[in-house]
């Protein structure tokens, strides 16, 4: 016992003494003792007052040149010169503190000083003295705003990368309205999002990227507003240029990042393509709108854009690692080619070509075992199904009034249709870690629009001989039966469908569709049914419930063929 005690003392005789060295070296010791424990306290608020009081100085002296200026001591050109190069010697400054330990705070201070320093100066510059131009004042924000981006990089700031990103856009809009010079300006507000982003994949930092590329958005906006504006100077095709250079440069950006550095994409990444390819249709539909340019060139870009993004997806390790770049770049490829597709093509030949390619990516999907297949398949069928009119056709056909005329069937809708129905018979993904319950959700959106699409067209081929043509003259009982009937044959094959392997996620839909069908009961056919209808519409919804109460609670697997 005697011996572990002595140990025991040894040991925390050894730590008091290194807690001294270490009090002895920082001076904390001796101060907590002096004051009683607060002296860590005064300390932060001494070198606080230490660094505000450095600003304090940094912006007297600016305001010292500011008053030598205003009272013609020295010129104004040499004025504002001395000024800017005041406020760099703070930057430099900055750099050289920041790689120095210790004084990372004092280097902060010295780089908001220069950028608080420099900013306004630059707007002056432009505005009130006229001493710059608006693309000179734009050169000058660009080297500046880049040296402040380098020395927040090099030195880790990222507030400076914040106050640059915010500071940067502000003051860029504001000149961009002041000197009546927007391409200048908007082409500076393309150059700091790069550069943000970039110092942000550098440091993995967060935000100043959104900050910059919300700047560089709304200048293309600006330019396409002002291309109307006959007091701007500001051309059609600049803008849609514009547009296309910033939809390539995040493109080009984001593919370095993930297929040479191995990184995945973000938040940021997502949502800024997709606000990118918005930008991009948006000008071009003003540009062609204006007779500027014809939009089958802009949808021949947009496919070949489309097919070398898709093609990202697939390289080797993207395709291994089937994780958020595979869907990131297949998918928004995707949305290009059917984009591209749309314009070049006619509405119908549009349609029928996406259907065909979702069921290439049904097979693809099955074969691969890839849930993102499925669900772009599930998109392109729900795209054709719009552009055909057969969603339309069949929601009039389903639920519409039948005292009015419909739209006729055409053949597009049937191939629709078609596709949607043989896309539920090539075997898909369906199961997936990475999904989890989700990975189903495609087919129940085939599913869904097979229902949909067939009953629809069902109900418009067999209302004219039962229940005439819808009009005036069609009977409105007849064709309420007609509806019931097919909605409550729908639901018995769900049912039957749900204990397929191939369509277990079936069973989702099975009860909404009974709901579905007792809600038309009530709002449809009794308002408007006879006796003998109402007999075929209760019938019907009836029987369905009763096989679907017995099929789905019944545990014996059926014997289907497989």
């Amino acid at each position: 016992m005697d011996d572990a005690l002595s140990v025991l003392e040894a040991r925390v005789a050894a730590v008091e003494e290194r807690l001294r060295i270490v009090e002895k070296r920082t001076g904390i010791g001796v101060a907590a003792e002096e004051s009683g424990g607060v002296a860590l306290n005064e300390g932060m608020v001494s070198n606080a007052s230490s660094h505000l009081g450095r600003v304090l100085l940094i912006f007297g002296g600016a305001f010292l040149l500011r008053a030598m200026t205003d009272s013609q001591v020295v010129p104004t050109g040499l004025g504002i010169f001395l000024g800017a190069s005041y406020a760099m010697v703070w930057l430099f400054m900055a750099y050289r503190a920041g790689g120095i330990e210790g004084r990372k705070a004092g280097a902060l201070f010295f780089a908001v000083s220069s950028t608080l320093l420099t900013l306004p100066l630059l707007a002056e510059a432009v505005t009130k003295f006229d001493l710059l131009s608006g693309a000179q004042g734009a050169i000058a924000l660009s080297v500046f705003c880049g040296l402040a981006l380098l020395v927040s990089v090099l030195r880790d700031m990222r507030i400076l990368a914040w106050l640059i990103s915010a500071g940067g856009v502000g003051t860029a809009l504001y000149l961009l309205g002041a000197s009546h010079t927007a391409q200048a300006f908007v082409a500076f507000l393309l150059l700091l999002a790069m550069g943000c982003l970039w110092a942000v994949y550098q440091r993995t930092w967060r935000g100043p990227q959104w900050i910059a590329a919300l700047g560089v958005n709304a200048g293309v906006v600006a330019l396409v507003l002002l291309s109307s504006n006959e007091g701007w100077d500001v051309a059609y095709m600049e803008a849609f240029g514009f547009a296309v250079a910033l939809l390539l440069a995040y493109l080009v950006s984001f593919a370095v990042r993930t297929h040479i550095h191995g990184e995945d994409v973000g938040a940021f990444e997502v949502v800024q393509a997709i606000v990118a390819v918005g930008l991009l249709v948006y000008v071009a539909g003003e540009v062609s709108r204006g007779g500027h340019i014809n939009l089958v060139v802009v949808g021949f870009l947009a496919l070949v854009l489309g097919a070398v993004i898709y093609g990202l997806g697939f390289t080797p390790r993207t395709l291994a690692a089937r994780g958020p770049n595979f869907f990131f770049y297949s998918t928004l490829g995707l949305m290009l080619v059917a984009a591209g597709s749309a314009i070049v093509l006619t509405p119908g030949i549009a349609a029928a070509g996406w259907a065909a390619l979702a069921l290439v990516l049904a097979w693809f999907s099955g074969r691969q075992g890839m849930v993102t297949l499925s669900l772009q398949c599930s998109l392109l069928l729900i795209a054709a199904g719009f552009v055909s009119g057969v969603l339309s056709t069949g929601f009039l056909a389903l639920a519409g009034n039948g005292a009015e005329s419909w739209p006729s069937v055409v053949s597009w809708q049937v191939v629709v249709a078609l596709a949607t129905v043989g896309s539920l018979f090539i075997p898909v993904a369906q199961r997936s870690t990475r999904w989890g319950k989700l990975a189903g959700m495609p087919q129940i959106v085939v599913l869904v629009l097979a229902v949909w699409e067939v009953g629809g067209l069902l109900v418009l081929l067999l209302a004219p001989s039962i229940a005439g043509v819808p009009g005036t003259e069609a009977d409105l009982a007849v064709l309420a039966a007609l509806r019931t009937s097919i909605l409550a044959a729908s639901a018995i094959t769900l049912a039957i469908s749900s204990r397929h392997k191939r369509w277990p996620e079936a069973r989702w839909l099975v009860y909404p569709m009974l709901i579905l069908v007792g809600a038309k009961l009530i709002i449809e056919d009794f308002p408007h049914g006879k006796p003998a209808t109402l007999f075929v519409s209760l019938a019907a919804v009836g029987s369905a419930m009763i096989f679907v109460s017995w099929w789905m609670s019944n545990k014996t697997e059926p014997r289907v063929r497989r």
